[in-house]
């Protein structure tokens, strides 16, 4: 943070201003305080500024976490060293793969306390622009609690509470934080999450932007964390409420961006901007570089799974090419370039079903969200019985694993249940033996980056890697 605040003043001040001459221009705080956030309209194009950085940030996580867990196979046709010291788990605090994550949401971080900062001190002109203020600063303070929360996820020690986490930031400031513990930083979240519920209207309903839906998405994968399974329920719960499952016939469209059934909230793209697509699959050499591992292939019914298409893209009929598919999107003119579908309802089933199988007597409704989850996937499918707790959730992680896939979640469903990373034999053809990843390894968790920690001398590594 300490020498990343002025690479986000410069990147704030360039999305309103086209940069013509960094160098003359006057300093950033100006900028942003006297010429943008002047009115309410100037603080709503701001806060477009901070979508805008979130976007992409998420991608960075998932393209972390596929090449850390058991999601891909490293392809044999990659032979530009993409991601391959990574794949190996040969890391370390100058890794960018894992690294970049931190950056794009502490700068995300930055301009939403810059947006609630402005908007703080405006007064709407009529009571039209004072709910969109309040609005505004619901958003950004959502906005905020989320990238905190997936900053925990990703870099924190563990998830016990006493762990050290991240610094949770609440002003814009150039400074050299200190970390705070896990049990601080939900509390935080839940702290910032509560305000935004307060402020964003029931009547905004764009999934490109927050909605108290999303604030509630946000709540219940934070509770899911944090182990608080009375307020995961809760949270899922209204957001299952609110947006149902996609159909049958809806799911397949959801991935080719032709349907927004089940999408609380998504990172818009647009012509010109990044294709997540292509971290994966090399368009200019027609190449894959990350293939779907023969192990999640296994996984699937592939007849009767309708997730399995969604999946994998076989690019052969004559060996095995099977490249992911749930990026390519619906634009043939830029395939790579879907929407990326931040949270889902499909999320908050499995949520919900594992905070009941936590909860002493309420096996049987976690065993129903399961099957309600699974029936809206599979065709003819059969209700499952179970009769322990910790059946219920190796079922519910393996779902996970299905309907999550390559969305950013399989590593740290692994490291909140202290579960080993494993590759079947298909998988490590390339990985140098990077078979098995336990959770005693130095690699296990990621680092705090190098950057950080040249810059910032409150920063205390993660212990494996002092």
């Amino acid at each position: 943070m300490k020498l990343t605040n002025y690479i986000t003043y410069t990147l704030f001040a360039c999305v309103f201003f086209s940069c013509k001459k960094q160098l003359d221009l006057t300093p950033p705080d100006q900028i942003i305080e006297g010429a943008v956030l002047k009115d309410i309209p100037g603080v709503e194009k701001a806060l477009t500024g901070v979508y805008a950085q979130l976007n992409g940030a998420f991608d960075n996580e998932i393209y972390a976490s596929v090449l850390y867990s058991d999601e891909a196979n490293l392809h044999i046709e990659n032979n530009t060293g993409r991601g391959v010291n990574t794949y190996r788990w040969q890391v370390d605090a100058t890794n960018g793969d894992v690294g970049a994550a931190w950056a794009a949401y502490y700068f995300t971080i930055d301009r939403a306390n810059r947006v609630i900062a402005g908007a703080e001190k405006l007064t709407g002109a009529n009571t039209q622009q004072e709910n969109l203020r309040k609005q505004i600063i619901g958003e950004a303070t959502a906005i905020r609690a989320y990238c905190h929360l997936q900053l925990l996820i990703n870099y924190s020690e563990n998830f016990d509470g006493g762990s050290l986490a991240v610094p949770y930031m609440t002003v814009a400031a150039i400074g050299q934080p200190a970390r705070e513990t896990v049990q601080a930083v939900f509390e935080k979240i839940n702290i910032d999450l509560t305000t935004a519920a307060g402020l964003i209207p029931a009547s905004a309903v764009n999934n490109n932007r927050i909605t108290l839906v999303g604030v509630n998405a946000i709540k219940a994968r934070a509770a899911l964390y944090a182990k608080d399974w009375d307020g995961a329920i809760s949270a899922a719960t209204a957001a299952i409420n609110a947006v149902a499952l996609a159909s049958k016939t809806a799911y397949p469209l959801i991935w080719t961006d032709n349907s927004e059934s089940e999408v609380i909230f998504k990172t818009k793209r647009v012509a010109g901007q990044a294709r997540i697509g292509d971290l994966f699959y090399d368009r200019s050499q027609e190449k894959i570089m990350y293939a779907v591992a023969y192990e999640m292939l296994d996984a699937f019914d592939e007849v009767n799974d309708i997730r399995y298409a969604s999946t994998v893209l076989s690019r052969s009929t004559t060996e095995d090419r099977f490249s992911i598919a749930k990026y390519i999107g619906g634009d043939a003119q830029q395939p790579g370039r879907a929407d990326v579908k931040n949270f889902r309802t499909a999320e908050m089933y499995l949520i919900r079903a594992e905070a009941y199988a936590e909860k002493t007597g309420q096996l049987g409704l976690g065993i129903n969200d399961l099957n309600t989850l699974r029936s809206a996937r599979i065709n003819g499918y059969t209700n499952a019985t179970f009769t322990t707790k910790e059946a219920l959730i190796e079922a519910i992680l393996l779902e996970r694993y299905k309907e999550l896939a390559f969305e950013g979640q399989r590593m740290s469903d692994l490291r909140r249940h202290k579960l080993p990373v494993t590759r079947i034999a298909e998988d490590v053809t390339n990985a140098l033996g990077a078979v098995t990843l336990a959770i005693t390894a130095k690699e296990y968790y990621y680092p705090i980056p190098n950057d950080e920690m040249q810059a910032n001398n409150n920063m205390i590594q993660n212990p494996t890697y002092r």
